[in-house]
């Protein structure tokens, strides 16, 4: 650019720059302004201050229902087990059958007992061998046949004919002594004499000693037969004959066990083992398990919160999530313990299943009904925002809200109670709860904000 040009450009400029150094430190140092003629940052403070909708914490009921999801358990469930080993000889034939051709020929086999088949209280389940169980019966039988025996003896003791009998052979073993003691006498003498030899003595010495001893043995036995058994000759038959009765019932017992029985109406929900199979009791091994799907529980995990809602008989909605149907359960149990994990404790309701609608170990949609107390504080749904899932309301307070915690219960379709952070007198905003801050200047919607709400205003905020 050569100087002519550079000339020609101040002098065009030249107009507008000292217009721009004249009309500047007017505006600026100018005091004699009056209020109607506001600056353009002036207007824009009040233009800027967020209008928003509020409303004052009320008092009301709530009744809302509480929708859980909860999992079907059976009422009466049993894992079948055998309490003595043994070999599973079969099962029961069910009236389902297996048909199959064979050389030309249609052939039909009966299926045994399995899962989804109904069994009545007191069906057969399972049968194991009972062979070596009837031979340890049958021989605690005979053992107890002969202790029987024995104390039937002891009772009746000897008869009559019988101590006549030993009453005779002492007479005899009497007469008997005597004579041998006189020929022993005489023999002494007669030794003295040298008439007998030494060997006659010595026989004669012999037989009196054997008289003697057999007088002795048959005065006993009268002895004893006259007095009958002793007191621990009874005791010890009769406690011979107790534990021979034990023996035979406990061996019975093991006998009948080998026959399993339903204790109840039920489906067989599990099968585990099967023909041939070996069971002990100990380690238990599962045979099958049978539930009753007549009746089932749905158990829910409720929130700790809602804690004291819930009562005993209150009735709920169960939905089946494969059907859509409803039916009508009742609370049954309610559990006095809440998880420390979850911090929520469990319900269980009944349901009546006779209709088979629902399956156990499904899951259903539970509506519970819940109810507050008559008098509680209570704000709209659209008056709570969370913030790091913490609830929380902005108070609106002389022209600014602040944002306040709260703790909620229960919930309705449209208002939340509010059991800690408000109180009666609080107005609170309600909408757009997402573009408040705390500390931010409001006013009500369809009011003009007061002097005294906007003092302090700086042009920054007035931009924002």
């Amino acid at each position: 650019m050569n100087d002519n040009t550079r000339m020609l450009s101040a002098t065009r400029w030249a107009p507008l720059l000292l217009l721009c150094s004249t009309a500047l430190p007017c505006c600026l140092l100018s005091t004699g302004c009056s209020n109607s003629e506001a600056t353009p940052v002036e207007q824009g403070r009040e233009t800027r201050v967020t209008e928003v909708n509020v409303v004052p914490v009320s008092r009301t009921r709530i009744e809302a229902n509480l929708d859980l999801v909860g999992t079907l358990l059976p009422v009466r469930a049993a894992t079948i087990v055998s309490d003595v080993d043994g070999i599973i000889k079969s099962f029961p034939d069910s009236q389902r059958h297996l048909q199959y051709e064979e050389g030309g020929r249609m052939a039909s086999v009966p299926l045994t007992l399995d899962i989804g088949h109904k069994v009545s209280a007191g069906d057969v389940l399972v049968q194991i061998d009972p062979v070596d169980f009837q031979l340890a019966l049958d021989l605690s039988e005979a053992n107890l046949e002969v202790a029987k025996r024995r104390l039937e003896e002891l009772y009746s003791w000897k008869r009559i004919e019988e101590v006549e009998q030993l009453e005779a052979a002492y007479e005899e073993a009497q007469a008997s002594h005597v004579l041998a003691k006189s020929d022993l006498d005489r023999c002494k003498k007669l030794l003295v004499e040298r008439t007998v030899s030494q060997s006659q003595y010595d026989i004669a010495v012999m037989t009196e000693r054997t008289s003697s001893a057999a007088l002795k043995r048959t005065k006993a036995a009268l002895k004893l037969a006259k007095a009958g058994p002793t007191p621990q000759q009874i005791a010890v038959a009769e406690a011979s004959y107790k534990a021979a009765q034990a023996e035979v019932a406990m061996r019975q017992e093991k006998l009948d066990k080998t026959t399993i029985h339903a204790p109840y109406d039920a489906v067989v929900s599990d099968r585990y083992v099967g023909v041939g199979d070996r069971v002990t009791a100990m380690p238990r091994v599962e045979i099958m398990q049978i539930i009753d799907t007549q009746a089932l529980f749905a158990q829910v995990c409720v929130p700790q919160r809602y804690q004291g809602k819930i009562q005993l008989d209150d009735i709920a909605t169960v939905t089946a999530e494969s059907t859509n149907r409803s039916t009508p359960a009742r609370v049954e149990l309610i559990n006095s313990k809440v998880d420390p994990e979850t911090r929520t404790f469990r319900v269980r309701l009944v349901i009546d299943n006779r209709n088979e609608l629902f399956k156990a170990g499904g899951f259903v949609s539970v509506s519970l009904p819940i109810t507050s107390m008559s008098d509680v504080v209570t704000i709209p749904h659209s008056a709570v925002s969370f913030s790091g899932g913490n609830p929380a309301v902005f108070v609106f307070d002389n022209g600014q809200v602040r944002e306040t915690p709260v703790k909620l219960g229960i919930s309705s379709q449209d208002l939340y109670e509010v059991r800690q952070g408000l109180s009666d007198g609080q107005r609170i905003v309600a909408g757009d709860t997402l573009l408040l801050a705390d500390g931010m200047r409001v006013r009500p919607a369809g009011t003009t904000a007061a002097p005294s709400e906007l003092a302090g205003i700086t042009a920054e905020e007035a931009k924002r």
